[in-house]
């Protein structure tokens, strides 16, 4: 009796979600929820309780999309990085790939959160200092990795919100069209800092320790500029080196900083021993934050990238577990001021009421909201929905 009582509360707030969704894409302009060369793409929906439930799907072009989801309003509905020439045959190799977007997935759940190690809430719900720092390693991967290390230009560069804790990095066009999952995966490695050479960084052979300076290309400038801060902020000592030669490169931090600007990474006289060991812990470490320095290496979700047949979260669609929409930005100068809380609200704010489960206090749609224990609650329609698509609260009976 229990259970069934339980899934006809369910089954209220997943037919009052759906409400919603449903007149959203009935709103929504066609042309701007549909991705380019549409009828190529294969796309996956989802219910209430799986993100991906069916696949292999396929539309002829954005109206025809558009009325599906009119029709059969999805919970989640996702798209293929992939150009197929039958996107929805099946098994996968009667599809035929022809190439494929390069993409790369930042989610708050991959990156250490201090909010998250202070308690300040629970691992999976996302505030505002959550969202800051993804939106902050998301400017890193493009202007300290795709920009200026694999040429690509900003205006190649398409971001949008994913609908719930982070930021997709799409890249089109035939210079990656045709990379492989293996190519796709060194991209990866090099933007995480996996497998670095340290002879190339650090120009290991030069016998008068000549190395990378703070504006050198790819990862030697990053380390030098990594060095730089490391000294000045007294964080040197932690990155592992034997304590007598840190403290001794540590005293004289003014000539071995000068001396890295230079390309002069023997300002301070090392063996070469010492000097082995100064870029390999620095090397170690390059992707390890600490106190007031991030790391030099990016945070991404590696299987999002190298996989050549993956499904994303469609741009403008609506998110199942927040009710946001999977918002784009212009450009990807907009991220720093982009707020999803904000600008990725699309309901309205007629009045519902709701049960409440244990909620911290949250921000939205230009209100505050919470905490809320167990308790009735009215709401703005869209923080509403926001925490039964969470399951933090339901329709109150």
């Amino acid at each position: 009796m229990a259970d069934d009582v339980q899934l006809t509360m369910a089954n209220t707030e997943e037919q009052f979600v759906r409400r919603l969704f449903q007149g959203y894409y009935e709103r929504i302009d066609a042309e701007r929820l549909a991705p380019k060369e549409i009828a190529k793409r294969e796309f996956g929906v989802g219910t209430w309780t799986k993100k991906i439930e069916t696949r292999h799907l396929a539309f002829k072009g954005p109206q025809e999309l558009k009325s599906y989801l009119t029709r059969n309003p999805a919970f989640y509905i996702s798209y293929s990085a992939a150009y197929y020439e039958f996107p929805d045959g099946r098994p996968m190799q009667r599809k035929n790939w022809q190439g494929a977007d390069l993409i790369f997935d930042l989610d708050a759940d991959h990156l250490r959160l201090e909010c998250v190690e202070k308690g300040e809430h629970a691992k999976g719900w996302v505030c505002g200092k959550c969202i800051s720092v993804v939106k902050d390693e998301t400017m890193r991967l493009i202007e300290e990795f795709l920009v200026p290390d694999f040429g690509f230009s900003k205006s190649e560069i398409s971001v949008n919100f994913s609908g719930n804790r982070g930021f997709h990095v799409h890249i089109a066009g035939e210079t990656v069209r045709q990379m492989s999952g293996w190519a796709r995966r060194e991209v990866v490695d090099y933007i995480s800092g996996t497998g670095l050479n340290d002879d190339r960084i650090f120009h290991m052979d030069s016998p008068d320790r000549t190395g990378p300076a703070p504006d050198s290309p790819g990862w030697g400038g990053k380390m030098a500029r990594r060095l730089i801060q490391l000294l000045e902020t007294g964080k040197f000592l932690d990155i592992g080196l034997e304590p007598k030669l840190a403290r001794r490169l540590l005293k004289k931090k003014e000539e071995m900083t000068a001396g890295v600007r230079r390309g002069k990474w023997g300002a301070v006289k090392m063996t070469g021993a010492e000097y082995d060991q100064l870029c390999w812990r620095l090397r170690e470490s390059a992707s390890v934050p600490l106190e007031g320095i991030e790391g030099a290496g990016g945070e991404v979700d590696a299987g999002v990238t190298f996989d050549v047949s993956r499904l994303i979260r469609l741009p403008e669609s609506l998110h199942g577990e927040t009710g946001l929409a999977a918002k784009k930005l212009g450009r990807a100068d907009d991220l720093p001021s982009f707020d999803p809380m904000r600008d990725a609200v699309v309901f309205g704010s007629r009045p519902v009421r709701v049960k409440c489960r244990e909620v911290p206090k949250f921000e939205m749609g230009g209100g505050e909201f919470g905490p809320f224990s167990d308790e009735d609650a009215e709401l703005p329609e869209f923080a509403a929905i926001y925490l039964i698509c969470k399951r933090k609260a339901t329709l109150w009976k």
